[in-house]
């Protein structure tokens, strides 16, 4: 697994942790839409009980997050955690799927992400 990675090196870094991932190629150079295909892989393989690659790509996610490249770190933040809250079904998320199975990194930026939403719809 990855320690450190170059923004522009993060799918490349993808790609060669999940070779069963794949991205057209024109989106490949887009590190946050492939991202968002990224987290809907890694709920597909919630749901078809592939728990290893589940558990891997919220790895990776974690390891974006104590990247010490900020950039990265953002991209952890805003490209997955983001995406995987607006767009995986509302049961997994109440049912704290994936909160409870993240690193400890990640699931402080998970609870930043919900403090800011709460603050900008006023909730």
């Amino acid at each position: 697994m990855i320690e450190y990675v170059r923004y522009e090196d993060v799918n490349e870094e993808l790609i060669s942790e999940f070779p069963a991932f794949s991205v057209d190629e024109d989106e490949f150079e887009l590190p946050y839409v492939t991202a968002g295909w990224f987290t809907k892989f890694i709920l597909e393989a919630y749901l078809n009980g592939e728990k290893e690659v589940y558990y891997k790509g919220l790895h990776f996610i974690e390891t974006l997050h104590t990247d010490e490249n900020e950039i990265v770190r953002e991209l952890a933040t805003i490209g997955y955690l983001e995406s995987i809250q607006n767009t995986w079904p509302k049961d997994l998320l109440d049912a704290k799927i994936p909160y409870s199975d993240l690193g400890e990194e990640s699931k402080i930026w998970w609870v930043k992400l919900n403090d800011f939403w709460n603050v900008v719809s006023g909730t």
